[in-house]
């Protein structure tokens, strides 16, 4: 098996991750040219308190890519979200986005007490579930999320901003 190298970036360089936009694209999925223009416009750049963008590369290549932000859909500080996750397919199930996601994980646990995401595949559904994250209860614009503390838990009811 190839040693997967994990590395924050601070710079999107298109260049170097074009093929998986392709890809992508490729396959219906849109999140990876939303990460791309909203990095470009300014919007999301991953560079706030409590953000990060990661990437996987083998052999020099970027074979994978995923970010944290601030979850913009709750309006709560203690609560992160993953963001524009994508592994190249022929990387898929070979630990490279367990890789990306525990090192989300971990980086999350230092600034967040919960962690959400979106997804609406059955194969991301079960990938995700596997690393504990949980499906109930359903928040709009949410369809998975991970309790990082022990101190906080929500609510099955959460009285959040979710408009």
């Amino acid at each position: 098996m190839e040693h997967i190298d994990i590395a924050h970036i601070s710079e999107v360089k298109e260049g170097a991750i074009n093929h998986l936009l392709e890809e992508s694209l490729s396959q219906g999925f849109r999140f990876v040219e939303r990460l791309i223009s909203e990095y470009r416009s300014g919007l999301n750049c991953f560079d706030k308190s409590g953000e990060i963008l990661l990437t996987a590369s083998v052999q020099g290549k970027i074979v994978g890519i995923g970010g944290l932000n601030r979850d913009p859909y709750l309006n709560d500080p203690k609560i992160g979200r993953l963001r524009h996750l994508y592994v190249e397919s022929v990387w898929q199930r070979h630990g490279v986005g367990r890789l990306l996601v525990t090192q989300l994980i971990d980086e999350a646990s230092q600034h967040y007490q919960l962690l959400t995401l979106r997804t609406d595949t059955a194969a991301a559904d079960k990938f995700y579930q596997k690393l504990g994250f949980k499906t109930h209860p359903i928040w709009k614009h949410t369809t998975h999320h991970l309790q990082l503390s022990k101190t906080m838990h929500y609510p099955l009811s959460l009285d959040l901003n979710l408009d």
